[in-house]
């Protein structure tokens, strides 16, 4: 049995704070790899305006040095909305026997019972909230109280279902800010990974 985190997302551009999150978690959780998830299209956000290919690109350039952390191309090859629901549910057929950990932000979490079918999601992975410092633990519902765990070993023994709240290290990368910086001609030097900017310039991105 694998313990995967999944970690979805635009990645308009990966920045280090994506890395950053992505590395704690794996490790506070011990899981075995983290697949990033790059959507085709979010149902809540615009269709990123920067192709498929040049955002795999970043990713892969991104986690070059990170053995642990994996892209999984499958919401771009899907066509329509990439509804996370789908995606777990390729998962669990072609890899059944894996754990599967959801990542989200905090902003996110807030949000997260307006996803489409979002019951369903957490009926086949655990959803973990990921926090920074300066956010509190939010006040829970008496339906999240019952699934949240704070130990660690009793959420990976369990199959699905459960809540988990993991606190990462702060990061003020953000990748809407990213973009402006570029159109700007500032910066992005402590945002970006170095093989990432070293693309996004050659390639002329985000101008």
């Amino acid at each position: 049995m694998r313990h995967i985190g999944l970690f979805g997302g635009s990645f308009n551009p990966i920045h280090k704070g994506h890395i950053l999150a992505a590395e704690s978690v794996r490790t506070q959780l011990k899981l075995d790899n983290i697949y990033f998830l790059p959507a085709a299209h979010s149902p809540f956000k615009p269709q990123p305006e920067l192709s498929n290919a040049h955002r795999v690109e970043m990713l892969k350039r991104a986690i070059a040095s990170y053995p642990a952390l994996k892209i999984d191309r499958r919401e771009l090859d899907r066509p329509g909305p990439s509804f996370t629901i789908n995606t777990l549910e390729d998962i669990v057929r072609t890899c059944p026997h894996d754990r599967l950990y959801l990542l989200i932000g905090m902003d996110a979490w807030e949000g997260f019972e307006r996803w489409h079918q979002w019951q369903a999601i957490i009926e086949r992975c655990h959803l973990v909230v990921v926090s920074r410092p300066e956010y509190a633990t939010p006040v829970l519902s008496e339906f999240w109280q019952e699934k949240q765990l704070t130990d660690l070993q009793l959420l990976r023994n369990s199959p699905a279902g459960k809540l988990f709240f993991v606190t990462v290290p702060a990061s003020k990368a953000a990748s809407n800010e990213i973009r402006e910086r570029i159109k700007q001609g500032r910066s992005t030097t402590n945002e970006l990974p170095e093989k990432v900017r070293e693309y996004i310039e050659e390639q002329k991105l985000y101008v």
